[in-house]
């Protein structure tokens, strides 16, 4: 994108196609139910950013940025899941629909590609969830309605006399409709309002980003998520820990688990006991694990054999990938998440820091979204939709950007030797605790 105006254009329309992944304009209004936006507004920008894609996916650019090579291997593990079983409509099928999640991944780390419009990046994440938030809410309270959000009536067991407490809770719009991934959505908004609510350059107007903050507390109890408030204390602890110390956070965490159970109510109720939710999905996990105790272990039962295999889906993104996907597929999307951690870390340790100092206050926030995700998706199986691979790419384009920052130009992670044997132990250790877990809570 060597002319400025196309590359200006690109990153627009590519605002636009975020846009739509949150506030669903063929929901909101029914004439354009028929025309296919994202569709649309996403080819468009690939048609203006084709030749500067490209490059990110040559082997040296990956062996820079690994994140994007896992990214790679995923869509690879997803093939040779359905080819290892010969089911080569399911390989036309899985590759075509990964192939939207990987388009939209590299279009972010391609046109993403500085301070500035990383800024612009989030703070429209930050306005479009607040918006769709704001909207459910609202619907749930009543004050407006929205027919393309019907809220969740859930069951809370039983009274006395033996008959059902039920139990309302928010959902979202679109492909956030379950509950539980609207608190994960939350989480992450929160994290981004927060960023820019400290941000002492925009003056007086940060003041304006108190009003989603608040919208977004009071949604996550309205969920009655447990899962998500897991998320959102994970990404709390991230960012008070990254920007204050691990002091405040752990004086955080004490008056957290003080005040939980008065604010949150049943979501604070987290327990693995018979008849429990919790104990419904580990039983999910312990078929998917059933399932790969065999030389499927390899490559997996097949992408989207979950459902088939259980009944449901895993209800946890890590149990899912390495079932559907086998140890080799697992540790890829495992690795997606690891490689983060290990660049958010080591750019904590850089012997020269970052000189951009915008880049340096992001951080905390940065990392307390990949917490929060990574949290809700230990109880959501998520592997392969766009929202997911938002997050990374997110982080692989704010890691990008720090590297090339520094006095020496070295990417903050290499895809190497010593690396690969860290992501390998890193996976198997993960790999059996997920494994005990189940063995010892079923």
């Amino acid at each position: 994108m060597s002319n400025p105006l196309i590359a200006i254009l690109a990153f627009l329309l590519f605002q636009l196609t975020t846009a739509t992944l949150f506030l669903r304009p063929a929901e909101l209004f029914n004439w354009l139910e028929d025309l296919p936006l994202y569709e649309g507004l996403i080819l468009s920008t690939l048609a203006l950013s084709m030749t500067s894609l490209e490059p990110h996916f040559h082997r040296r650019a990956m062996y820079r940025q690994p994140i994007t090579l896992c990214v790679v291997g995923v869509f690879v593990a997803i093939i040779l899941s359905q080819m290892s079983h010969l089911y080569l409509g399911g390989v036309r099928d899985s590759a075509a629909e990964f192939s939207k999640t990987l388009l939209y991944y590299g279009l972010a780390i391609t046109i993403v590609n500085s301070p500035t419009r990383l800024r612009w990046f989030l703070a429209n994440l930050g306005i479009c969830t607040g918006l769709m938030v704001t909207l459910c809410l609202f619907d749930y309270w009543t004050i407006i309605d929205l027919e393309f959000i019907v809220h969740l009536q859930d069951l809370d067991g039983h009274d006395d006399e033996g008959n059902p407490i039920w139990f309302q809770r928010m959902r979202g719009t679109g492909i956030f409709q379950d509950p539980n991934d609207l608190a994960m959505v939350i989480v992450a908004g929160g994290c981004l309002c927060l960023y820019f609510l400290t941000d002492k350059s925009l003056g007086v107007w940060r003041g304006l980003w108190v009003a989603p903050l608040l919208v977004f507390v009071a949604a996550i109890l309205e969920t009655k998520s447990r899962g998500g408030l897991l998320a959102g204390a994970a990404a709390v602890m991230t960012m008070a820990s990254l920007r204050y110390g691990t002091k405040v956070s752990i004086v955080l965490a004490v008056l957290g688990v003080c005040t939980l159970p008065i604010v949150a109510g049943r979501s604070a109720n987290i327990e693995i006991g018979e008849g429990s939710t919790s104990e419904e999905r580990i039983m999910m996990w312990r078929e998917g694990f059933d399932a790969i105790k065999s030389p499927e272990i390899i490559f997996g039962i097949g992408h989207n054999g979950y459902a088939d295999l259980a009944g449901l889906v895993a209800h946890n993104s890590f149990v899912h990938t390495y079932v559907e996907l086998g140890v080799f597929g697992g540790t890829f999307f495992f690795g997606c998440f690891f490689l983060c951690a290990v660049q958010l870390y080591r750019m904590g340790r850089l012997p020269e820091p970052v000189f951009h100092e915008e880049l340096l206050r992001m951080r905390p926030y940065i990392a307390g979204v990949l917490a929060g995700w990574c949290m809700s998706m230990f109880s959501l199986s998520r592997a392969y939709v766009v929202p997911t691979f938002l997050v990374l790419a997110m982080q692989a384009a704010y890691f990008n950007l720090a590297w090339i920052h520094t006095p020496s130009g070295r990417p903050l992670a290499l895809w190497d030797r010593w690396l690969t044997t860290r992501l390998v132990g890193a996976s198997a250790c993960t790999f059996t605790g997920l494994y005990i877990f189940t063995m010892i809570f079923t």
